[in-house]
């Protein structure tokens, strides 16, 4: 199915183009678990449906192709998937129970919309977050965590070109904020940045499809050369720096 090209509203209207969070499979892998030849069973099948279209859903969210405010119909899923009705309000009720959705009085359910005083709450919690991961890491880095940095440049600085390319879809997985968490190998840190920066994944993807990356690219760069120094503060900065320039993308400009 062919995606739209990358289309960025105001930040009030808060409209993205992003990368998949960390916790969901790769839409490759989506394809190969594609469970509409199994038929319409109940119990393993329709659990398996559910959690297979959940995790397109979310895709589809954070890469843009639902936009925020934008509906997601029950009706068109049907008639794409040939899912019955069960697996298909479970799928939904799991994109809103994740924040990226929400259901609305006689509008069925849309992809959650924020105003851009709500753009720069969520982004002072998530500076908060990248902040402390940065200062981690520096302090926790190994060679390990060393070498997996020097491939994870590459991948990002080939999703750039494919930006630069085309202005198409990011799609990077989450592969930062991954390698990032791992190194500073705080499980706790780890389970709250999962459960609640999901949504910001949307606007940060944006922003590097708005911009190209142009700013973005070399503010990623330096924070993963930061951490590989083990230099807390420079790290510290650096999330600081990429998190304002985030917005600046966005058109927001707010003190954080």
């Amino acid at each position: 199915m062919a995606r739209p090209k990358a289309k960025i509203h105001s930040a009030a209207n808060s409209a993205a183009r992003v990368e998949q969070t960390v916790s969901e499979p790769a839409p490759e892998a989506l394809e190969k678990q594609d469970p509409r030849q199994d038929g319409d069973g109940a119990g393993a099948d329709r659990f398996s449906r559910t959690v297979w279209l959940a995790g397109v859903l979310r895709d589809r969210i954070l890469k843009g192709v639902y936009r925020p405010g934008e509906r997601i119909r029950e009706i068109q899923l049907r008639s794409e998937f040939g899912f019955s009705n069960g697996p298909i309000r479970e799928a939904l009720q799991a994109v809103v129970a994740d924040g990226l959705a929400e259901r609305v009085h006689w509008a069925g359910i849309r992809v959650k919309t924020l105003d851009e005083k709500q753009l720069v709450e969520l982004f002072q919690v998530r500076l908060a977050l990248l902040e402390y991961a940065s200062d981690l890491a520096a302090r926790n880095i190994t060679a390990d965590s060393r070498a997996r940095a020097s491939v994870l440049k590459k991948e990002l600085t080939t999703g750039f070109e494919e930006i630069e390319k085309d202005g198409g879809h990011i799609s990077f997985h989450g592969a930062l904020s991954s390698w990032l968490l791992a190194t500073a190998g705080n499980e706790t840190l780890k389970e709250l940045w999962n459960k609640t920066m999901l949504q910001t994944l949307i606007y940060v993807n944006a922003s590097l499809v708005r911009s190209h990356g142009r700013k973005g690219r070399l503010l990623i760069n330096k924070l993963i050369d930061a951490i590989c120094a083990g230099n807390v503060s420079e790290a510290r900065g650096a999330a600081r720096a990429l998190t304002k320039q985030t917005l600046l993308d966005l058109g927001v400009s707010a003190e954080l």
